[in-house]
């Protein structure tokens, strides 16, 4: 009998983390999910709670679970937050994500991090891997660090740099996508930038690019979707996906509103590395399409 192949992902009762435990399963991995809080909202894998910030727990989970792939994509990603509590920022996106690299290494069990297109400043788009990263925030300036403690710590480590995702709207409370459906199906308006590009990418495909890469890749690959969206344009493909009042969808500038962490212009990724390793992602509205028709 042919033993399953064991995978370990941090942060499984996030956004990300729920479109990974369903399709490592689906793929035939023996799933094991960390979560520090909040309910994992799937019971084939097996979930234990970890404070990630415990480097003898953390040790201990990868001896006793002997994972052949970890994929870390918890993090604190609120970025206001981020900006305001520097030292937490740190602790969980730095600290953490260097320690698990080391115990990784230690291990030589294959190790990917989830990184952000947050780290460019986005003063051009369509940014690829060799661009100098430049970010204005301090989520993006910790993510970079992170890259780099992985890098140091780990050099055959991946680093995935991931873009704004959507997903199942029952994947977190805390996504911003499940919040800003809930938002217009009470009937709130939303304002929505006009001047601010990502290569938005729904989280399955994302979660489709980490798994075929996670045992073949290392270095920095940018996973994300093959357009370039506006956030208007983004909220504009939503409500006509959900059937929903696009007269609710308002448009409005980055200096329109003042908030704690700056944003770039365009963080736009160039994803042909990854598309030359077989990654195929969905396009956005198609995506959305097929979550709306709960086909996802």
């Amino acid at each position: 009998m042919i033993q399953k192949k064991k995978i370990l992902i941090t942060g499984a009762s996030g956004f990300l983390g729920y479109h990974l435990l369903r399709l490592a399963y689906s793929k035939g991995f023996d799933v094991y999910g960390l979560y520090n809080s909040g309910a994992v909202a799937f019971d084939r894998s097996t979930n234990l709670q970890v404070d990630l910030r415990n480097y003898i727990d953390m040790g201990n989970v990868i001896d006793d679970i002997e994972p052949d792939v970890v994929i870390h994509a918890a993090a604190l990603t609120d970025a206001n937050l981020c900006q305001t509590d520097k030292e937490l920022s740190y602790e969980l996106n730095v600290e953490v994500t260097r320690n698990l690299a080391g115990i990784c290494c230690d291990y030589q069990v294959s190790f990917v991090f989830t990184s952000t297109d947050l780290v460019f400043d986005g003063t051009k788009g369509n940014y690829n891997e060799e661009d100098r990263p430049n970010p204005l925030m301090v989520y993006g300036e910790h993510k970079l660090i992170a890259e780099r403690e992985v890098e140091r710590v780990y050099p055959s480590g991946l680093i995935v740099r991931c873009p704004l995702m959507f997903g199942a709207p029952e994947a977190s409370t805390k996504n911003y996508f499940s919040n800003f459906l809930k938002h217009l199906r009470s009937g709130m308006a939303s304002k929505l930038f006009y001047d601010e590009y990502r290569s938005v990418c729904g989280a399955k495909s994302v979660a489709e690019g980490l798994l075929h890469l996670c045992e073949e890749a290392s270095g920095v690959i940018h996973v994300a979707g093959v357009e370039r969206v506006s956030r208007y344009d983004l909220g504009m493909a939503i409500v006509e996906a959900f059937g929903l009042d696009k007269a609710l969808i308002q448009s409005c500038s980055q200096k329109d509103m003042q908030m704690a962490a700056p944003r770039p212009a365009d963080v736009s990724l160039n994803i042909q590395k990854a598309v030359s390793l077989g990654y195929t992602p969905l396009g956005y509205q198609q995506e959305l399409r097929h979550i709306a028709n709960g086909t996802y």
